[in-house]
């Protein structure tokens, strides 16, 4: 940490409040990615391959400078490949199209917690992270989670619903390969975003150009500045940015409880910006996800807690 500027200012830049408000941001930003993508869709201002040009476009310009001085690093052209269809535009599309059949919040939930099973079942065959009951409990809470969602989802919104929710699952796997492979490689994250949207940059754009044609000229210039700046500089860079804080902060421990705050976030965001009242089923949906990934990142450890608290103490 630098040694420049005053003692106060240095103490609250890195106080426990300061790290999770940093957390709190980061947790409602990436919440509040479905509702806020689904506004523009629900509208038909927008589709799932307007919405992955925005983020990209944008994104891929405001990270530019920073590829231009790091370039592919240790990584290769091809690794970064790899990294860029795991959390680039495959992931994305995914995503945003699975919002044309299911609920927001049916992704808010889904997609985090079928990320993280795939994670943890990936980084303990291919990285052999130990796989803990407590973390097999975690598992089997989340598989329960995602069958009342499931189930939720063909009982009260309608048949084609199952497929927004498997768009969903399939977009969290995707990001769990974009996990593990960074966690193998050792990748520092914004080293990682900025090669994932430089180069989701270069190779969707030029496609979506010649494709689409003027789908983003057509729209209303509202909603191409709010899904701009959501999806290009707030989800894609800055809520990055402030995860990566609240860890330097409040460490690994502490920094996952924001990640396992997402799915019930999603949720309350969905309220208000569409609508979507949660049902009964999806409730418990959310309880039991929750419930899985607290138990999945070791959360529920009071030794892991009281570690942590005694580093920021002697920060």
């Amino acid at each position: 940490m630098s040694t420049r500027g005053s003692p106060i200012s240095q103490k609250s830049a890195s106080s426990p409040l300061a790290g999770a408000a940093f957390g709190i941001l980061a947790a409602l930003t990436w919440a509040g990615f479905p509702a806020i993508t689904k506004l523009s869709m629900a509208s038909n201002a927008l589709d799932a391959w307007d919405i992955t040009a925005l983020r990209f476009g944008v994104a891929g310009l405001v990270l530019l400078p920073l590829f231009a001085r790091r370039r592919f690093g240790d990584l290769g052209p091809l690794r970064g490949l790899f990294l860029a269809v795991g959390a680039g535009a495959p992931y994305v599309l995914l995503t945003a199209g699975g919002l044309a059949f299911a609920p927001a919040g049916h992704m808010g939930v889904i997609t985090p917690s079928c990320m993280l099973l795939c994670s943890t079942l990936g980084g303990a065959w291919i990285l052999r992270e130990p796989l803990t009951s407590a973390r097999m409990l975690g598992v089997a809470a989340i598989t329960a989670g995602l069958v009342a969602l499931g189930w939720d989802g063909l009982a009260n919104h309608g048949e084609l619903t199952f497929l927004g929710d498997g768009m969903f699952a399939l977009g969290g796997l995707f990001w769990a390969t974009y996990t593990i492979a960074s966690r193998r490689w050792n990748v520092e994250p914004l080293h990682a975003t900025a090669v994932v949207g430089v180069l989701s940059m270069v190779l969707y754009m030029p496609g979506y150009a010649w494709l689409a044609g003027d789908g983003l000229v057509a729209a209303p210039w509202r909603d191409l500045v709010v899904q701009g700046v959501f999806q290009g500089v707030l989800s894609a860079v800055v809520a990055l940015l402030f995860y990566t804080r609240a860890v330097a902060i409040l460490g690994a421990a502490r920094g996952a409880v924001f990640a396992a705050l997402v799915p019930a976030f999603s949720l309350l965001v969905a309220i208000p910006l569409l609508h979507e009242t949660p049902t009964t089923l999806q409730l418990a949906g959310v309880a039991s996800v929750t419930l899985g990934m607290v138990l999945a990142l070791g959360l529920h450890d009071p030794q892991r807690w009281r570690a942590v608290a005694t580093r920021v103490a002697q920060r």
